[in-house]
């Protein structure tokens, strides 16, 4: 966390430091032996919303995560043009707070006006976001790859296995994702290099409101490697990870189920007409009834390693999945509740269930 303090009132505020998310704790905190309340106006995606906390025993402890989220209502996920080079992701934003830490009487006593870039994700302590990753580019689907980038025209290096091949100048500024287009033809895989050393990225410890710093390493460096697969068959999903980049993948399809379940039926009797009850002719009764379908596809990821196991882990508790239809369209889709299980060895199956969109049925 980043601090200030006023000494003439004896006031200290923390608050969120470089890179904060969205679902995890976003803290402002005050202290000082005439602080009653603390006001804060959160700024970000053009909108903007004013909180006010009151303090207990001069200090005061507000978590604003609610506005931030609130400032991404709206969203719209996958608007990505997979004909560019690179677009700035929706899925961060900087947002601008203003704090003013208040007596008794409503008189401001300090104050402090800071930006945060929130991430539309939630990390866990441990995780170094930004950092090293490792994807595939299946050949025959649309593919993306996300970088955060703090400064304009941030040079990021191409490399054809291994050796320099095109230097891709960025333009944006905050979350980008770059596609398949800047990646050179031919190639078994492909090597992204921050060829200046400038791109941040930062590491959770122990900070106990999960916001932290991010710093350049002030070298070229490797910071990302794509592999290659030309593979065309199987489901291809799309889904946003839990660092707020978007994630691809292929899988091998299994044998699809269908499940139907009824949901209302009933016979009464509308006394409109006679019942021939004992020949069973029940033809002045009114009847109601309903069923539901559920398709589900099994998936399954052959064979894969423990670091993309757990990449394909955050598919299964991703709120936003897109499967690929072809043409450029996309459906939305759901994976399956369920216990995955990390085993030992070095290579296992990763293995979810795909759920289709609920069939609509007719009702009676």
């Amino acid at each position: 966390m980043r601090q200030t303090s006023v000494n003439d009132h004896g006031i200290t505020i923390y608050y969120p430091d470089e890179i904060g998310f969205a679902f995890l704790p976003c803290i402002i905190k005050a202290s000082g032996s005439d602080v009653a309340s603390v006001e804060a106006t959160i700024s970000g995606n053009g909108k903007s919303y004013t909180y006010n906390v009151e303090a207990f025993a001069g200090n005061c402890v507000m978590d604003f995560r609610e506005f931030v989220q609130a400032a991404f209502d709206g969203l719209t996920f996958g608007s990505l043009d997979y004909s560019k080079e690179s677009q700035r992701s929706n899925l961060g934003a900087t947002f601008n707070i203003d704090v003013a830490v208040k007596d008794e009487s409503g008189s401001t006593l300090a104050g402090t006006v800071f930006t945060t870039f929130y991430v539309w994700g939630a990390m866990r302590a441990g995780e170094t976001w930004n950092g090293y990753k490792r994807l595939t580019w299946f050949t025959h689907f649309p593919f993306t790859f996300g970088l955060y980038v703090d400064k304009a025209n941030t040079n990021i290096l191409v490399g054809y296995e291994g050796a320099p091949n095109k230097l891709q100048v960025e333009s944006e500024v905050g979350i980008v994702e770059l596609s398949a287009a800047i990646l050179p033809t031919g190639a078994r895989y492909w090597d992204i290099y921050d060829y200046d050393g400038e791109i941040k990225q930062g590491t959770f410890t122990n900070i106990f409101d999960l916001t932290f710093a991010v710093i350049t390493g002030g070298k070229q460096s490797l910071i990302m490697r794509i592999n290659r697969d030309d593979s065309e068959k199987g489901i291809y999903l799309r889904w946003v990870d839990r660092h707020g980049f978007y994630r691809y993948w292929l899988f091998t399809q299994g044998d699809e189920s269908r499940a139907i379940s009824s949901d209302t039926s009933f016979i009464r009797n509308n006394l409109a007409e006679y019942d021939d009850t004992i020949f069973g002719y029940l033809g002045a009764n009114g009847r109601r009834q309903g069923y539901s379908r559920e398709d589900t596809i099994p998936l399954c990821a052959p064979l894969v390693d423990r670091e993309t196991f757990d990449f394909l882990q955050d598919l299964a508790s991703s709120p936003v999945v897109d499967m690929y239809l072809g043409d450029g369209n996309w459906q939305s889709v759901t994976i399956k509740a369920g216990t995955y299980t990390k085993t030992t060895a070095e290579l296992q199956d990763f293995v979810c269930n795909l759920v289709i969109n609920n069939t609509q049925i007719q009702q009676l």
